[in-house]
């Protein structure tokens, strides 16, 4: 029997000393601060930063995709990147915020505009694939069969109660633009909307700041809540895990799925990335010291910058974060404020893939 016990401790051993090899690889340097994120199908992971495009592998190699995404293109009448997202068929979508087109690179490394206006395009751009205005985009996701969802900001005249206020829409793949309705046939509207995500049914998830929660807007127009107390408390939030009916969120924000259709965010000001699943609320990542409501009347976390454990690990959100997932259901954050982007293994532990030098 103790033999047996020296044989399982020195196997621990060996796993702890490959999880602490893993933490320890030397992340791939950028120039320049990240500004997007995209896992491919295949697994490799794109991350643009001031108009390049670099593609990291699953094991590591990095090169450039392009140093300037816009290079071929002349005006304004161009590509510009602030959110990415992959399609199922390799292809990689990319907006810039506030803008009103969305682009398509294929794998090859091919740039088009893929929805704008009917007339907006140039001699150094080509019409769009899908010729409509879609707003001024926000947020952008895309489902496993190739649909594109995103979030748009509303003029001033559209706004609810004079805030920020967003409407969400589909984009099929055959190129129809739908727009979420509630059952009474009007547009579905929300307040101060800090990340979206969609799961495999194709139903829209939606991080509703302004509330404090987390949205679901069914295919059928029904919006329930699936994480946090809406609306309970303006100033001072407070971050509870535990029951779904008790746990309350401060500012959550980008939403990713994983295979098993567990839902994970990033709460932007609390420095965690935060699972639901199974009827509770629950910290997967980030431990940062959550200051009192006397020093920070809005509620937030110390940021800091901390690879390793899931548990022990610290980010840095509140000057930007996106989150995207691969096929083995690793997840990989954009950690802004570190100018980093972070890797949560499913074995949990945190560690950094590309990074600037400062």
């Amino acid at each position: 029997m103790k033999s047996v016990i020296t044989v399982l401790a020195f196997i621990c051993s060996l796993l702890f000393c490959q999880l602490y090899v893993t933490a320890q690889i030397k992340p791939v340097q950028i120039p320049w601060e990240p500004r997007a994120i995209a896992v491919d199908p295949n697994d490799n992971l794109y991350v643009e930063f001031e108009s390049m495009l670099l593609k990291i592998t699953p094991d590591g190699n990095s090169s450039y995709v392009t140093e300037n995404i816009g290079k071929d293109f002349r005006g304004s009448v161009r590509p510009y990147c602030s959110m990415m997202a992959a399609g199922p068929e390799g292809n990689i979508y990319m907006a810039r915020s506030f803008d009103n087109d969305i682009w398509k690179m294929t794998p090859e490394g091919k740039f088009k505009l893929h929805v704008a206006d009917a007339n907006w395009y140039s001699n150094w751009a080509e019409p769009a694939q899908f010729k409509f205005d879609p707003g001024d985009v926000e947020f952008l996701v895309i489902d496993k069969t190739g649909n594109i969802y995103y979030a748009e900001s509303l003029p001033k005249e559209k706004r609810i109660n004079n805030l920020n206020t967003s409407s969400f829409h589909k984009i099929t793949v055959d190129g129809q633009r739908i727009t979420f309705k509630d059952k009474a046939g009007a547009e579905i509207k929300l307040n101060q909307v800090d990340g979206i995500g969609v799961d495999g049914e194709g139903n829209l998830y939606v991080s509703n700041v302004k509330e404090r929660c987390i949205k679901k807007i069914a295919l059928n127009g029904d919006v329930t809540v699936v994480a946090g107390l809406c609306g309970k408390r303006d100033m001072c939030p407070v971050y509870a895990q535990g029951d779904i009916n008790k746990a309350e969120l401060v500012q959550p924000g980008p939403i990713v799925f994983n295979k098993k259709g567990e839902l994970f965010f990033a709460d932007i000001r609390m420095n965690r990335i935060i699972k639901v699943a199974d009827n509770k609320v629950a910290t997967v990542a980030g431990s940062s010291l959550i200051q009192p409501c006397g020093s920070n009347i809005a509620g937030r976390s110390k940021e800091g910058y901390k690879d390793g454990k899931a548990g022990i690990a610290l980010f840095n959100f509140p000057e930007k974060v996106q989150l995207a997932i691969d096929s083995k259901d690793n997840i990989y954050i954009l950690d802004g404020g570190n100018n980093a982007v972070r890797k949560l293994s499913p074995a949990g532990i945190v560690t950094t893939v590309a990074k600037t030098a400062n």
